[in-house]
Parts: structure tokens; C-alpha cells; sequence
């Protein structure tokens, strides 16, 4: 049986994935699951480290960055990340998505964003 590293750093990734969300409505018994384009940029244990991309210009009251180029190469639309990094497990996710690709520009904001939020995660550039 492997053992698992007790500290061990979180990997470096750079890829899109759908993940599963459920959506509850107030007062209803229902829920329902909606398949949702991430993009994954680290790799912790058993968890996924991501930031959403959308179509919207605005989420909420979250912050969400224009892309320079839609991820997704199908696509002429003007795309958007929102910055609210989340942690979920690997099992919450779909296949990772081909033919996606992020602008390196944009990579380096979402990165740097996390490690405004995380400074001791140990990630460097």
C-alpha cells in the first residue's frame, strides 16, 4: 500500500474541466446538478484548486475578469473568469476539456490573484 506525503506541495496545472454544481432553489425539494466550465490551475491531495469562466459580465457580487481570448476555441464570445478561487475534490469534475487553452497573461492574473489570498501556500510563479 503507498503512503501519501504529509506535506506535500501542491502541483502545478493548467487545464479546463467541467465541474458539477448543484443548484438548490429556496422552498423547493429538488436539486439539480449543472455542468459547469473550470479552470484548474493547481493540484492539492485529492482536491482541485479553480476559478470558474463564464459569458456574464457580472456574477453576483464577485469580482470577474475579462479574458483576452475565449478558452474555448469553438467560441467567439467574449469570456470571463470570476475570482472566487474554490477547492473541490477530484471526483466533482468531468474530463479535462480539448482544445481549451488560456492566454498566459491571463494565467499569471488568476495565479496572482490566489496568491494574494493564499500567501502561504508556497506557490511560486
Amino acid at each position: 500500500m503507498k503512503h501519501k506525503p504529509v506535506n506535500q506541495k501542491p502541483r502545478k496545472k493548467n487545464e479546463f474541466r467541467y465541474h458539477d454544481v448543484v443548484v438548490t432553489k429556496p422552498f423547493k425539494r429538488k436539486s439539480k446538478i449543472i455542468r459547469h466550465p473550470a479552470y484548474v490551475f493547481l493540484e492539492k491531495d485529492d482536491l482541485y484548486v479553480y476559478v470558474p469562466i463564464t459569458h456574464s459580465q457580472k456574477v453576483q457580487n464577485l469580482i470577474v475578469i475579462k479574458l483576452r481570448k475565449n478558452p474555448n476555441p469553438n467560441d467567439e464570445r467574449n469570456s470571463y473568469v470570476v475570482i472566487d478561487i474554490k477547492e473541490a475534490p477530484k471526483h466533482s469534475f468531468g474530463d479535462k476539456l480539448k482544445g481549451w487553452s488560456i492566454d498566459p497573461e491571463d494565467e499569471k492574473e488568476i495565479r496572482e490573484e490566489y496568491k494574494k489570498e493564499n500567501p502561504q501556500s508556497g506557490i511560486k510563479k
